[in-house]
């Protein structure tokens, strides 16, 4: 995604009202939600925001935030295998730095019982971006414990970063995160999504909400894309990831080479 996506995205966020982050997670911290996922055109976008009455996260006058996350697997990426094949107790591991605060927190991401998203996070050394800490593993191993009951596998180790620009905007009852300048990173690989699009997330305690239903109208469809399984495929790590491949095809990623060697999902 291109300079020209985080540009559109910032001139729309900076004509709406603003709230605070406090004001944010007192009224959609969302720890446990519904994620529906789209791709959108600049065009699309635009119209987007001119339906919604929406508001846009401001933290020390800024609306644009660079974000970093380091996802982890196993050596046989049974993590992203899980996601591929659909299974019901599926979670991805990660860390995310805030990059303009250099905030880290080590994250797990669960299915829960009504296919809804339910995230935890606890804080983490920044300097340990790219790993697990024993206090990590033993927070990790602990909530999935409390989900799944078992503990997160072994060994885990780095297998994807995704680097990218995000604005926030929030509706009466959804929380919508617009992303661009996306790129994907592992070892001496890196691809950035290509064309001006905006990969939009809305985050609501229900399926249906205003944002859902003005795309809907808008006749924009919902898209199967997931930034750590898309990024895989994308780089040739992962094989198997047709579920994602309209989605790389829209983002410029259209026929990935597969990447013969032992991390191959």
């Amino acid at each position: 995604m291109s300079g020209r996506g985080t540009a559109t995205v910032a001139a729309v966020a900076k004509g709406l009202p603003s709230l605070s982050l406090a004001e944010v997670v007192a009224t959609s911290g969302l720890m446990s939600r519904t994620d529906r996922k789209y791709v959108l055109s600049l065009n699309d976008f635009l119209a987007v925001a001119e339906a919604l009455s929406a508001r846009c996260l401001e933290i020390d006058g800024q609306r644009v935030f660079g974000y970093s996350s380091t996802y982890f697997d196993t050596p046989d990426l049974a993590i992203f295998r899980a996601h591929r094949q659909d299974r019901r107790r599926r979670f991805k591991i990660r860390t995310r730095t805030y990059t303009d605060s250099a905030d880290t927190y080590c994250e797990l991401k669960v299915s829960g019982r009504r296919d809804e998203t339910v995230k935890v996070r606890r804080p983490h050394p920044a300097e340990a971006a790219h790993g697990l800490t024993a206090p990590a593993l033993t927070f990790l191993d602990d909530a999935l414990t409390a989900a799944y009951g078992r503990p997160a596998p072994r060994p885990l180790a780095p297998a994807l970063v995704t680097d990218y620009r995000r604005t926030t905007l929030i509706t009466r009852d959804a929380r919508i995160t617009c992303d661009t300048s996306l790129v994907w990173r592992s070892g001496s690989r890196n691809l950035a999504a290509g064309g001006d699009l905006v990969l939009l997330e809305v985050k609501s305690a229900s399926e249906r909400n205003s944002v859902t239903e003005a795309l809907a109208k808008l006749r924009i469809r919902e898209q199967s894309v997931s930034k750590y399984c898309a990024g895989l495929v994308a780089l040739g790590l992962a094989t198997g990831g047709n579920r994602w491949r309209p989605a790389l095809r829209r983002l410029g990623v259209a026929q990935p080479t597969v990447q013969r060697g032992p991390t191959n999902g």
